[in-house]
């Protein structure tokens, strides 16, 4: 999979609405892959204005195993378990290492009462390569911001939060939903 052009430029927006956007905020964090924007008080907002009762399509499997990869991971995309329906407007905060296969499924869950995603940092660029696939069959559905803690932590601000990485969610955060698992690393 191309590592450049693209890709690159892709991870200086979010999707959100439907299709890929400049974000409001300027505020960069480091990604494994390249800077990444992180989402300020307007793109939150801006990404809470979701359709609902989307679609979903999965990934091209062999490009986001390269993805994972360089992101120094060894996972792939299936199978998805099944998952129940998150309620609307849920936000699933997900780490570096959560596994692809729990990220999917919880994408096709939440497109069905309108999720937003916010991958880590390390985890960018296969975030890009999902949304490229799962966002366009949503119709609006699903939304992606990029960004780190403090960004997490505005989007869980009112709103049912999915917490997916190696270790239970962090105080505070109030997930509605935690779930431990990660990845195995690229050796």
């Amino acid at each position: 999979m191309d590592l450049t052009g693209d890709l690159r430029e892709r991870l200086l927006v979010h999707f959100v609405q439907g299709a890929w956007r400049a974000p409001l905020s300027v505020r960069m964090v480091a990604g494994p892959l390249g800077p990444v924007v992180a989402a300020g008080p307007g793109d939150v907002a801006r990404a809470r204005a979701l359709q609902r009762g989307g679609g979903f399509a999965l990934p091209d499997a062999d490009g986001l195993r390269a993805l994972r990869a360089a992101e120094g991971f060894a996972d792939a995309p299936a199978p998805l378990p099944e998952m129940p329906d998150l309620p609307e407007g849920a936000v699933l905060l997900s780490a570096a290492d959560a596994p692809v296969a729990l990220i999917l499924a919880l994408l096709r869950a939440g497109a069905r009462g309108g999720l937003i995603w916010k991958p880590a940092p390390g985890a960018a660029a296969s975030a890009q390569a999902i949304m490229a696939a799962a966002g366009p069959a949503a119709c609006g559905a699903l939304a992606m911001v990029q960004g780190d803690h403090a960004s997490g932590a505005l989007l869980a601000k009112g709103t049912p939060v999915v917490w997916l990485g190696p270790a239970p969610a962090p105080a505070g955060l109030g997930a509605m939903l935690s779930l431990s698992a990660n990845a195995p690393r690229r050796r």
